[in-house]
């Protein structure tokens, strides 16, 4: 367990399964080598992009495992606790935590309307009982929760161990009060791969996305660019990323995501039920947004 830093590109895996439909450790520990020769700071496993509740528990384990023992210390780890029950969440993050993972990130409560009491309480319930620090996801459009400015920053000063955001509202505002009004050290990091530059431009830290598992080294040359002040460059790379956005996301995540990396030789194997396959013109789609990023499809 090393210490995270909510600083940089995060790529969000997808989780590898075979022909089957069996988990592949192999293909996912494949996929996080790949991550770290293109210099990303780290890796989210089971992650909204892995998957994660397709998996059984004991599955949840050996992917932890699996993307633990590839980064080896060499980049940082955060792990998706992203079950329903709460016992399920700090078990997973207890495993995340005994296997050597850096942070664990959650959601608020879905399904069960909960209010911010309830919301706080859970929070701080698995806050407690798991020793990393903790993301939190706020994804609307998948959680069906979303979570406004203010309530954010009560969660951080209530719950210390509260160290970063991974904001995937797609609401540029919020994105920005957050960054100007959170406390020293806190990141916050975008969730979505179209607002990476508008993000680090307004004091985001940098980003949690799975458009990396495709071209990490262009995620990670947008966000060299922007330290170093060469919005010029920066702009260039974010736009050629749009047809990729737009290409992935045209259908639910992770299936285009998965067929575009078989397109580019680096395949994951298929979804899970209820997700399948994608349509011819999401295929076309996807062609087209590849072929104008071949140079940096390669490791």
């Amino acid at each position: 367990m090393g210490t995270f830093t909510g600083e940089g590109i995060y790529t969000a895996l997808v989780t590898a399964f075979a022909a089957d439909g069996g988990l592949d450790t192999g293909a996912l520990a494949e996929s996080v080598r790949f991550q770290i020769a293109a210099g990303v700071r780290g890796v989210c496993a089971l992650g909204g992009t892995g998957e994660p509740l397709a998996l059984a528990p004991d599955e949840t384990r050996r992917a932890i495992d699996a993307v633990v023992a590839a980064a080896d210390g060499r980049i940082e780890v955060v792990v998706g606790c992203l079950a329903a029950a709460q016992a399920d969440i700090i078990a997973a993050g207890r495993h995340a935590r005994a296997a050597g993972a850096d942070a664990v990130m959650l959601l608020p409560p879905y399904f069960v309307m909960a209010t911010p009491r309830h919301i706080a309480g859970h929070l701080g319930e698995v806050a407690a009982a798991v020793d990393l620090p903790l993301v939190l996801f706020n994804t609307p459009s998948r959680a069906g929760v979303g979570l406004d400015v203010d309530f954010i920053l009560e969660l951080v000063e209530s719950i210390p161990r509260i160290v970063a955001i991974k904001e995937a509202g797609g609401d540029m505002v919020a994105v920005t009060e957050l960054a100007r009004r959170a406390p020293a050290g806190f990141s916050v990091l975008q969730g979505l791969d179209e607002l990476i530059l508008p993000t680090l431009a307004v004091g985001g830290r940098g980003a949690m996305v799975s458009g990396s598992c495709l071209t990490p080294r262009l995620h990670v040359a947008l966000a060299a660019a922007v330290q170093a002040g060469d919005l010029t460059r920066a702009r260039t790379l974010q736009q050629a990323l749009m047809p990729l956005c737009r290409a992935i996301f045209r259908e639910p995540n992770p299936a285009p995501l998965k067929r575009a990396l078989a397109m580019v030789g680096r395949g994951a194997g298929p979804t899970r039920p209820p997700l399948g396959a994608i349509e011819d013109e999401t295929e076309g789609q996807l062609r087209t947004a590849l072929a104008g990023l071949e140079p940096w499809l390669e490791g």
